[in-house]
């Protein structure tokens, strides 16, 4: 029995051990506890892995916009201090601390670079629990201001029509607003003007002034004004030789048409109102100037642009050295206008001069005038006997003189062969006089005689009078107006229209931009031809303002900013 019993153990312990193994792989209490653990310690370390890049991400954007704004300051021109302490106290400020920073300067008297590099460290928190103890927060930023020297043209359009609509009100304050936010470039640290202002007024004819007869060669059709009268080719290049006679617009009154007789109101002013007012680097002269223009004739886009563009072109360089000398320029301008391409050979930089003409109209194109080549030079066929205060009028057509009365205003007068008191007073013989006609004249051997030149005729007398009080009655007893009609129509010869007018601006914007001059136009209020030939001149599309009304101020503004500007290159 014992032994049975001890069996039945035996086997029962067998059995049990061969159970238990699967006992124990069956059962699952107690087997969570280490995966949660393991699960616990991936979840905390991920979060403090986030919380690690949130602080470093947070310290790197506050870095790199305080660099951002330390090399903006730094880079300003207008600021005294050494650029590098710029950047450490933009830092202190934003109370950043234990940073690493490298700052570079690059500068000359136009420019300044400011690249920095700045590192600051930040601690982990977590991060260390995985073997990274530190995190570098990098930063790099670099500015510049450029103020390339600058040449401006600002050609302001003074037609009549500017008297509408407040138009020349308007276009006053946003010129002078123009002039000082350009002018600001100058108020640097080098003390270097680096911008000049040239201001071309026009209506149908551009007053050359003093200061441009004086340094420009005009021909010596007469000296009392300085109007130039340009043909088709000179609107095929930007130069105007300061040493090539320019062609006047001659010295007549064409407009006046009172009664009186006597020469009143010249066609190109001798004063100098309204004349071009070159290469100036201080407010006052420039916005007196503009202050000072009013409204009246008609439009000449083209004549005031071929101006423009040659007070930017290197042939005008003689012309400024002469201004310099006579004190009127500043010294500064003295490589002025600059080369259309003024590569810097230290920088390496294009264009270290901007060229710009600023061009507003408020109208078209329309009229020029001018008197006709026969009637500019040259002897007229109007003897004056001087002691007996006696005119003779030479008649092609009737092969006689014309003999007034003694008031030329008085109706009568009558034909003979010869002038009044004989050939002789006028030191001439009839021969000489029918082979070369009243060029003939010898004013040495001439006594009382006087043969009167075009130029001193439209100087003395009103184009109206002479056409029609000297040419018309011997006209009406001849029964041949030819002569007469000629010398009227001369009195008002259209030298231009619209149609060439506009030619001639297209032609002078094209070389414009061909040489690198940047071309904005403004369309104040203008008509559709008008605006039309301003886009076409204008460099882009972008370059073209269509404004009403004080908008001119804005575009002004917008040109000027665009001209100067301080920008972040990385």
């Amino acid at each position: 029995m014992t032994g049975l019993f001890n069996k039945m153990s035996t086997s029962a312990s067998a059995i049990a051990a061969r159970l238990a193994p699967r006992r124990f792989i069956q059962r699952e209490e107690g087997t969570i506890t280490a995966f949660a653990v393991m699960m616990f310690i991936l979840m905390v370390g991920v979060s403090g892995i986030a919380i690690d890049v949130m602080r470093y991400e947070t310290q790197r954007t506050q870095l790199q916009y305080t660099l951002d704004r330390a090399v903006l300051a730094a880079a300003s021109l207008t600021q005294p201090y050494d650029p590098e302490g710029v950047v450490r106290d933009y830092f202190t400020i934003a109370g950043i601390e234990g940073y690493r920073l490298d700052v570079r300067v690059d500068e000359g008297l136009n420019f300044r670079r400011v690249h920095a590099y700045a590192e600051l460290e930040v601690r982990s928190l977590f991060m260390q629990l995985f073997g990274v103890r530190v995190m570098t927060t990098p930063a790099i930023g670099a500015a510049e201001e450029r103020v390339r020297n600058i040449e401006v043209s600002m050609v302001l359009d003074i037609s009549g029509s500017m008297g509408s609509n407040n138009r020349m009100t308007n276009m006053r304050p946003a010129a002078r607003e123009f002039v000082t936010e350009l002018l600001s470039a100058n108020d640097n640290v080098n003390n270097e003007n680096l911008v000049s202002i040239s201001i071309v007024p026009y209506n149908g004819r551009v007053n050359g002034g003093a200061m441009i007869g004086s340094v420009f060669a005009f021909d010596d059709i007469h000296t009392q004004s300085n109007c130039a009268r340009f043909f088709a080719a000179d609107y095929q290049t930007t130069a105007i030789d300061p040493a090539d006679p320019i062609q006047r617009i001659s010295h007549w009154d064409r407009n006046n048409e009172d009664d009186d007789q006597l020469f009143d109101r010249p066609y190109c002013q001798t004063d100098q109102y309204a004349a071009i007012l070159p290469w100036q680097h201080t407010e006052a002269p420039l916005h007196a100037h503009i202050n000072s223009l009013n409204t009246g004739g008609w439009t000449a886009i083209d004549i005031g642009m071929n101006w423009a563009v040659a007070l930017l072109d290197p042939a005008a360089q003689p012309a400024v050295d002469g201004l310099i000398a006579a004190g009127l320029v500043d010294t500064d301008f003295e490589d002025r206008p600059a080369p259309f391409r003024d590569d810097d050979p230290v920088t390496q930089l294009d264009d270290e001069t901007i060229k710009v003409v600023v061009l507003m109209t408020d109208g078209a194109n329309t009229n020029q005038y001018d008197l006709r080549d026969p009637y500019r030079t040259g002897y007229a066929p109007v003897f004056y006997h001087a002691d007996d205060d006696q005119y003779s009028v030479w008649w092609e057509a009737q092969g006689q003189f014309w003999i007034p009365a003694d008031d030329p205003r008085d109706a009568g007068g009558h034909w003979q062969n010869s002038p009044y008191d004989g050939w002789s007073i006028y030191g001439m013989t009839s021969a000489e006089f029918a082979a070369d006609g009243p060029n003939a004249y010898d004013p040495v051997s001439a006594t009382d005689g006087t043969v009167l030149a075009w130029p001193d005729l439209w100087a003395a007398y009103t184009a109206e009078w002479i056409s029609e009080e000297w040419f018309e009655e011997p006209a009406r007893a001849s029964g041949n107006w030819t002569f007469h009609n000629q010398v009227a129509d001369n009195a008002s010869y259209r030298t231009a229209g619209r149609t060439q007018a506009d030619t001639n601006l297209r032609a002078i914007c094209d070389v414009a931009n061909t040489n690198g001059i940047v071309v904005f136009a403004i369309g104040f209020e203008a008509p559709s031809g008008g605006q039309a030939v301003m886009r076409y001149c204008a460099s882009s599309d972008a370059h073209y303002y269509d404004v009403e009304g004080i908008e001119i101020s804005q575009a002004f503004a917008s040109i000027a900013r665009t001209i100067n500007q301080l920008r972040l290159i990385q």
